[in-house]
């Protein structure tokens, strides 16, 4: 009876022991695989994400009227809207990058008086040196409230040495949105003088004048800035 008993005492062991094993080699590669998707993070979520930030410190308006403020001039474009190839060209020319003729940028706010929507679309020689004076030469077109490319990205310069505008003035209305143009630069001229520049990030002071098909000026002075940024990709 005893050795009956040892035997069942030692076979219930024996089992057990076994079953802890095989659990514990069942436990093992679950345990490395959830510790190495642990360990890996976001890199399987996706590339580094890229975005551009265009802002003001101060600008100013000015016509008969006198002078006026543009508030809120602050723009993130990510993609999209942006294109990929826009992205990267607006990225990488801000990170230090000469290649390519021109380079296109947007900053618009409001008009601290009338609520209507100030845009100012500047292509400018990628060389973006600080230092640099770029004299404006050549007037362009630009559509408000919708993805023109001529707005942001790549910009094929008349002259090297010098930068070119696109100015609007616009009434906005919701809903729907509509944007209703009140001034449109046929003319421009003045100065744009990069006063700081660092990879990621170029500040200009403007000297700006323009004239629209009716003979009427505006002017814009003040300082505007440009920086890329980038973040990783996030996990869902």
């Amino acid at each position: 009876m005893v050795n009956l008993l040892q035997i069942m005492r030692v076979s219930g062991m024996q089992l057990a022991f076994l079953y802890g094993m095989k659990m514990t080699r069942f436990l093992i590669p679950v345990f490395a695989l959830s510790t190495g998707f642990g360990s890996s993070g976001c890199n399987l979520c996706g590339p580094e994400q890229h975005a551009i930030n265009t802002s003001a410190n101060t600008l100013t308006l000015g016509g008969e009227f006198g002078t006026r403020q543009i508030q809120f001039v602050n723009i993130h474009l990510t993609q999209p809207p942006a294109t990929a190839d826009d992205m990267d060209f607006l990225f990488n020319t801000l990170e230090g990058s000469t290649s390519g003729d021109g380079i296109a940028l947007t900053f618009s706010g409001t008009d601290a008086i009338t609520q209507e929507i100030v845009t100012l679309t500047l292509a400018l020689p990628v060389a973006l040196r600080e230092g640099d004076d770029y004299p404006i030469g050549t007037t362009f077109n630009i559509n408000v409230g919708s993805t023109d490319p001529a707005m942001w990205g790549a910009h094929d310069l008349s002259q090297s040495n010098k930068a070119e505008a696109a100015f609007v003035i616009a009434t906005y209305s919701f809903p729907p949105p509509v944007y209703t143009t009140t001034y449109r630069a046929v003319a421009s001229s003045g100065l744009v003088h990069v006063t700081d520049r660092s990879n990621g990030r170029v500040q200009l002071q403007l000297a700006l004048s323009f004239v629209d098909a009716s003979g009427k000026t505006r002017t814009v002075t003040g300082n505007v800035q440009a920086s890329s940024e980038k973040s990783n990709a996030t996990c869902s």
